[in-house]
């Protein structure tokens, strides 16, 4: 009689698995012999674990994972005898008396697999399957004839404990994760040592279909398959009945991921990288300056802002919170919206370069304090030709398209004038703007001209991470320190980027909540009631990216709301869409962070009653006037005699445009100013010495000007004429003369000299 083709073909299987036991019995032992490279104990080394990552409480934050999955080794001492036994019900019993092929689990699955709807019955040993762990399946056909000559090898390599703790260190537990040891502390809160008789046997259920049978998200079959599990103990006498029993009626309780969520995974990343040398904590973790509570509240915060925006083009954004006193990361947000799905999502944007916009006028104003100038000195708000990247002019203008005239520096700085700014630019010139961004860490390639005075209104790329430092230097009154990325116990010492007395004249104007009303019609200081603050935005052109930097006593913060691929936004500002964003966090910073945190403290400077047209000290005929914080050396000043009989401010020449459009009462052009003022070379500075850095010389922008207005000259060093207003210079000391068509001249001398 025919055999039925289904049983003809259960015969064929146990046909085919009884000559694979007859020839791995058979030949295994003199394959070994020969071919003792089956195995190497080199190959089953101990895997590098897992790296925690905590924040500054301990809390755990994420866990940077070692060749893609997250485990921890742990000797067989430190694993719970409960875990042993339920792994050798669930997997192989025999364990300890076979010799890496359990010949009557074998003959049990032919038997079993040979009947027609039987349900498939595996006999792989632990040994077998540590070999797959380790060395997978890649011989087709043969793969389990190598496979189990491999496990025979094992067994002659490694001693039974051995190849235990191999099997319990590397089996897969779900969600990534290998081994009993992360799995108990992932799944149950606690170390694998701990584990209950119940806990284990739902562990040990997990390796048959780990994607299945992880209890986080299939607890229900977990629970059926920790049953059977507990029963083969029962049955086989690994565990009492009893014991057994009262597994069944214990409660598990899973622990959910306490992780602080994928997007912190950017900051561990860098954490990571700028701790590599520092050692880790007595639970080999790493141990980060972020504040997980923060973390939680200025992540939600960021997303909530780009939400607001997405209407209008705001694709993504991210957001740093530093303390000021140590350059700690307390918060750092790399992508509001994180994962791949999302625009930017997969970068970490805090280090992606942008635009800055006005967020860079904050550091000119420093070195125009420096220099001098004060929050009540005049700038003229007036449209000019101004040199841009590489040497190309452009006509700037402000944000409203009007021009101020004459408007002194607190106004200006606080509404955020762009051609009041490029006027503090040229007092200062392009090259010291360079080279102090350049001494803050922003990444400026070539001299001032490829930059001009366009670096003040946002002509150079920066980022957030690089912005924060920046910020934060200002607020710590000009003392530049790196961001930290662990607690800090001790710091090194700063290194002084501007003097305290620009850095108070700075915070006196960023944080005057009436100035930046009066510049945008409304202030956020409702926001923070109770934080002083001092703020800056930045809006780069056409839209592209929206800034905000916040500063009180104690933290930083920088936002940034854009697009990631640079595509415009449909009029989001920095002001409305950055700022609010960044004052709530810096609320929540104040809120929640470390009460004992010290403030960091402004030097005091005196008042002075200046004249509100001029800027210079008041004088007898000087009807408007004005209290605000000024050097000590300029009290000794002479008082301001820039008015005429009628008591109306005398301006300089270079208004008059603007005084005969505006119409101002009380303003008129001085008659004398277009002639009395005198030429002055910017550009190399009086007394510098310049510095060439081997090869060829680089060509320097000569620059002049007639009171604060660019103007053109005729050039020469060391009587030789120039044929157009760039010099190469060549080591010694040179003269440099420049004059104008009014026959006007100013002379500097400089020293040049090689490097090393």
């Amino acid at each position: 009689m025919a055999l039925a083709p289904s049983l003809r073909r259960h015969l064929v299987r146990a046909l085919r698995m009884a000559l694979m036991l007859t020839v791995s019995t058979y030949i295994a032992l003199g394959a070994v012999v020969r071919h003792g490279s089956l195995v190497s104990r080199d190959d089953f080394a101990a895997r590098r674990d897992a790296l925690p990552v905590l924040d500054r409480h301990g809390q755990r934050l994420t866990v940077l994972r070692a060749e893609g999955v997250d485990a921890r080794w742990v000797g067989l001492a430190a694993v719970s005898p409960n875990m042993v036994t339920a792994v050798l019900a669930a997997e192989d019993r025999r364990f300890f008396s076979h010799d890496g092929l359990d010949r009557w689990a074998v003959l049990r699955a032919l038997t079993r697999n040979v009947l027609p709807g039987a349900r498939w019955s595996g006999a792989s040993t632990l040994t077998q399957q540590t070999v797959k762990m380790v060395y997978g399946r890649r011989h087709g056909v043969l793969s389990k004839l190598v496979e189990t000559l491999r496990a025979f090898a094992l067994e002659r390599t490694l001693r039974k404990d051995e190849i235990l703790e191999q099997y319990l260190n590397r089996v897969p537990m779900g969600n990534a994760i290998e081994g009993v040891a992360r799995a108990s502390e992932a799944y149950f809160g606690h170390p694998a040592s701990t584990l209950s008789l119940a806990e284990a046997a739902l562990l040990a259920a997990i390796p048959q279909a780990p994607s299945a049978t992880e209890p986080r998200g299939h607890l229900a079959r977990a629970l059926r398959r920790q049953r059977y599990v507990l029963e083969q103990m029962a049955r086989h006498g690994l565990a009492s009945r009893a014991a057994v029993d009262a597994a069944l009626r214990e409660t598990l309780t899973v622990v959910p991921n306490g992780d602080a969520g994928p997007e912190v995974l950017r900051f561990a990343e860098a954490a990571a990288d700028a701790l590599r040398h520092e050692a880790l904590g007595p639970e080999r973790a790493l141990v980060t300056s972020l504040d997980a509570r923060l973390q939680r509240e200025v992540t939600t915060l960021a997303r909530s802002a780009v939400t607001r925006f997405a209407p209008r083009g705001a694709s993504n954004g991210a957001a740093v919170v530093v303390a000021n006193d140590t350059g700690e990361i307390v918060a750092y947000v790399g992508a509001a919206r994180w994962g791949a799905s999302y625009p930017g999502g997969a970068l970490d944007l805090l280090r992606v370069r942008r635009q800055p916009g006005s967020t860079m006028k904050p550091f000119v104003y420093g070195l125009f304090f420096e220099a001098g100038g004060h929050p009540g000195s005049v700038l003229a708000d007036i449209q000019e030709r101004w040199r841009g990247r590489d040497g190309e002019t452009f006509l700037a203008r402000d944000y409203d398209r009007l021009q101020q005239g004459p408007v002194r520096a607190r106004e200006a700085l606080a509404s955020s004038l762009n051609l009041a700014a490029l006027d503090a630019a040229a007092t200062v010139g392009a090259t010291a703007i360079v080279a102090r961004l350049r001494a803050m860490g922003v990444p400026l390639e070539g001299d001032a001209r490829r930059y001009g005075e366009a670096a003040v209104i946002g002509g150079v790329d920066v980022s957030a991470l690089t912005l924060a430092r920046m910020y934060a230097a200002l607020a710590r009154g000009g003392d530049m320190r790196p961001l930290r990325f662990s607690p800090a116990p001790r710091l090194g010492p700063a290194r002084r980027v501007f003097t305290p007395e620009s850095c108070a004249m700075l915070w006196d104007v960023l944080s005057d909540p009436q100035a930046r009303r009066r510049g945008f019609g409304a202030d956020l200081q409702a926001l923070a009631p109770q934080v002083e603050f001092a703020l800056k935005t930045g809006t780069s052109s056409n839209w592209r990216d929206a800034w905000a930097a916040v500063s009180s006593r104690r933290y930083t913060v920088v936002v940034w709301l854009g697009d990631p691929a640079g595509h415009p936004m449909a009029s989001v500002s920095g002001f409305e869409a950055a700022a609010p964003a960044a004052v709530r966090m810096l609320a929540a910073a104040e809120r929640i962070g470390d009460a004992a945190r010290p403030a960091v403290a402004s030097v005091r400077l005196p008042e002075a009653t200046l004249c509100a047209q001029s800027g210079h000290l008041a004088g007898p005929s000087c009807h408007h006037v004005v209290t605000e914080h000024v050097h000590a050396d300029q009290l000794a000043e002479a008082p301001c005699a820039a008015h005429d009989a009628m008591g109306r401010w005398q301006a300089p020449a270079r208004y008059a445009a603007w005084i005969a459009a505006a119409h101002p009462a009380d303003v008129v052009v001085d008659a004398r100013s277009a002639d009395g003022e005198r030429l002055q070379i910017l550009e190399p500075r009086a007394g510098a010495t310049l510095v060439i850095d081997g090869g060829q010389a680089p060509e320097i922008p000569l620059v002049s000007r007639v009171g604060r207005a660019r103007t053109e000259a005729r050039w020469s060093v060391d009587g030789v004429a120039l044929s157009r207003p760039v010099w190469t210079p060549s080591p010694g000391q040179h003269r440099v003369t420049a004059r104008d068509d009014r026959g006007r001249e100013d002379t500097v001398i400089v020293t040049v000299r090689r490097s090393g």
